[in-house]
Formats: structure tokens, C-alpha cells, sequence
């Protein structure tokens, strides 16, 4: 895959981002890789009556900015999504979206964006995908 693009699969399904620093090609450290996870769709045991999904993204270094944004299909239809967020000079970030219960299909879906430290090509990066589709019943 690319550097800076990302592609949901089913092993892989948040996608994967990678940047690595000018002139050091030989250089493993050099090389910042970002993963995104799509967790399965389960009953809230935060909030009784609904529906969650949690996405994460997890970095082999810190960079300057991950944003996320987590979405929730019902029977292939979206319920609901979360609103873009933002997390600052980390190595992980996660959202969630969440949906009042009622019994279906139901599978998660993200999209982040890697702003990478400065010398790092590619400077940003976005990837997204689907997790796994999971029967629910409430």
C-alpha cells in the first residue's frame, strides 16, 4: 500500500498509514506507522439501552494530530456518527458512535487523518473502513 493511504480490509479493518522521514530509508525508527481498529458493535454497558461502537488508532511514535470520526450501520443502513475529533500530540486517539438499542445487524465504520511530525513524507495521511457486522439483540 502507498505511504499516506489506507484501505479497509477485513484483517486490517481501520486501515494503515505510513510516513517515514527524509534520507533515512535504512532507518526502521525512522518510519511512523498508524493503524485504525474497528471494534465490534455490543451493548453499552456505559449507557443500558444502546448500541456502541469504539474506533481506535494506535501509532508506532507520537505525532502532532489524529482525527477520527466513528460511524454505526444498522442492517447496512447508518444510524448515527460521531462528530470529528481531535487529539493532540499522542501515539493513539479513539471515538465512538453510539445508538439507542433495537435488534439488528449492526457494524462499525471509521476514518482518521495523521498529521505527521515535521520531515515526515508524507506530511498527512487519511485511511478508513469497516469492522465486522455483528447480529445484536437488545
Amino acid at each position: 500500500m502507498p505511504a499516506g493511504q489506507g484501505r479497509g480490509a477485513l484483517d486490517d479493518p481501520g486501515g494503515a498509514l505510513e510516513a517515514g522521514k527524509a534520507g533515512s530509508d535504512a532507518d526502521a525508527a525512522a518510519v511512523i506507522r498508524c493503524e485504525g481498529q474497528v471494534q465490534r458493535p455490543h451493548n453499552s454497558t456505559h449507557v443500558p439501552g444502546t448500541v456502541n461502537v469504539v474506533v481506535m488508532v494506535s501509532c508506532t511514535a507520537p505525532v502532532p494530530e489524529i482525527t477520527t470520526r466513528a460511524a454505526l450501520y444498522k442492517n447496512g443502513q447508518l444510524v448515527n456518527q460521531s462528530t470529528l475529533r481531535t487529539q493532540r500530540d499522542t501515539r493513539t486517539a479513539q471515538n465512538n458512535a453510539a445508538v439507542r438499542c433495537s435488534p439488528g445487524n449492526y457494524r462499525g465504520w471509521m476514518y482518521f487523518k495523521v498529521v505527521f511530525p515535521p520531515g515526515y513524507n508524507p506530511p498527512t495521511g487519511s485511511a478508513n473502513g469497516l469492522g465486522q457486522e455483528v447480529p445484536i439483540n437488545c
